[in-house]
């Protein structure tokens, strides 16, 4: 199964426009690789510059039919310049998933908290960043 789908903030920063496909699928588990592309152009107007964003992560899901639980690790890549913006980010995702099995709508809302390690000059040690996001895409 494979999903194209579009995520307000979550691990994409402002946005980001995503590629999922599940590898493996058992009755009640299934997991897959995902990656996206975003940047903060149109969002962040006060940014000195536009930067892509890339999201990679790894899921899992548990559930059965069209509702899932769904969580995974992942790590996010801001390609900036700027010194006071977290250029490596690592993530969860701890959310609920919609999905119809034989392809159509797919929605997910999830808790995606940001950590890096980075230090500069808004965090000057480990920076722990709560977001949630939200996707609407198609499953196929």
């Amino acid at each position: 199964m494979n999903a194209a789908y579009l995520e307000i903030a979550g691990n994409g920063d402002t946005y980001s426009i995503n590629y999922e496909r599940l590898f493996f699928q058992q009755a009640e588990f299934k997991t897959g690789l995902r990656i996206g592309v975003g940047t903060n152009l149109f969002f962040l107007p006060e940014e000195k510059t536009t930067y892509p964003i890339v999201p990679i992560e790894a899921i899992g899901l548990m559930g059965r039919r069209e509702k899932h639980f769904e969580f995974g690790l992942g790590y996010t890549r801001r390609f900036t310049d700027d010194p006071e913006l977290l250029h490596d980010m690592y993530f969860a995702r701890l959310g609920f998933r919609y999905q119809q099995p034989e392809g159509g709508l797919l929605v997910r809302v999830a808790l995606t908290p940001f950590i890096s390690s980075e230090s500069n000059v808004r965090t000057p040690g480990l920076a722990l960043v709560p977001r949630f996001g939200l996707s609407v895409g198609r499953s196929f």
